[in-house]
């Protein structure tokens, strides 16, 4: 049988290939780039060719990457760049239990991701659908790892990397990012954080991790018991630029410091906010 793949796929594979040129073969086996699916796929998988009434026949319109971090390639960051793009050319994408769609599904949003049930949770390898019609011959690249400068710029729009409301004294706020300066990310990025309490002062530790797993203090004390901790005064706003390669932020409320001779001070459990975001909000 002659089939051939949807265009935007083989663009999608020279482009990871190029981006993270570390993950392209022999870096992970040429397997791991798969279009065409095994006999383990159904008739109705996008791996398997179908034909398309007004576009072509015997066309594959699903291809599979690798997850590889450690040599460059974050499947699951690639899928989420797609995401947020929101590209016409998109049907679904797959990757570590999770899957997005490009219509709405079981009261899940399109472009949100949801759980996934099926029996293999995409966690060695991501998985891109396309549409089933001439769209998906359309070779742009796609806004991600790889692409041209002008496409991989983000988009100029307020959806933060990450967002997080804190409420809760003594509980770690923990929350993974795509590496900063890297991957679909090539700005820089800041921690954004502020105080909205009225009349209250609290202290927080906060600390920048990477994929090595190596965390270091975001401000205050490099050392010592108060290692990472600074205070915040009542509407106090602060703009914390992240390091380069920082995947993980990690944010603790804590006791503020006594004074000398003083009474401790309890962790404050009124309201903050934090975002990380491509730059200080408001530049």
């Amino acid at each position: 049988m002659t089939w051939r793949a949807a265009r935007s796929l083989l663009t999608l594979h020279e482009q990871l290939k190029r981006g993270a040129p570390r993950a392209a073969p022999p870096g992970t086996p040429a397997d791991a780039w798969g279009l065409i699916g095994d006999t383990l796929h159904t008739s109705t998988s996008d791996h398997t060719p179908h034909d398309f009434p007004g576009w072509g026949n015997d066309i594959v319109t699903a291809a599979d990457f690798p997850n590889a971090p450690a040599l460059g390639l974050n499947a699951h960051f690639v899928l989420d760049d797609i995401r947020r793009d929101h590209d016409s050319r998109v049907k679904y994408g797959i990757s570590n239990g999770q899957m997005f769609s490009s219509y709405a599904v079981s009261g899940y949003p399109a472009w949100t991701w949801r759980p996934y049930t099926g029996s293999d949770g995409h966690f060695t390898h991501g998985h891109l659908s396309v549409v089933g019609d001439a769209r998906a011959d359309d070779t742009r690249p796609w806004r991600t790892i790889g692409a041209p400068a002008p496409a991989a710029a983000p988009r100029e729009d307020d959806d933060p990397m990450l967002s997080i409301t804190i409420l809760e004294a003594g509980k770690v706020t923990s929350q993974s990012i795509p590496p900063v300066k890297g991957g679909g990310w090539p700005r820089p990025a800041a921690l954004n954080v502020q105080n909205d309490t009225f009349g209250a002062t609290y202290a927080l530790r906060g600390y920048a991790g990477n994929e090595a797993g190596v965390f270091a203090p975001l401000w205050g004390p490099t050392d010592g018991d108060r290692a990472g901790i600074r205070t915040f005064a009542s509407g106090q706003k602060v703009a914390v630029p992240l390091p380069q390669g920082t995947s993980c932020v990690s944010l603790l409320r804590v006791p503020l410091e006594p004074a000398a001779g003083g009474e401790p001070v309890p962790a404050y459990d009124g309201h903050l906010t934090a975002s990380v975001d491509f730059g200080p909000i408001g530049a």
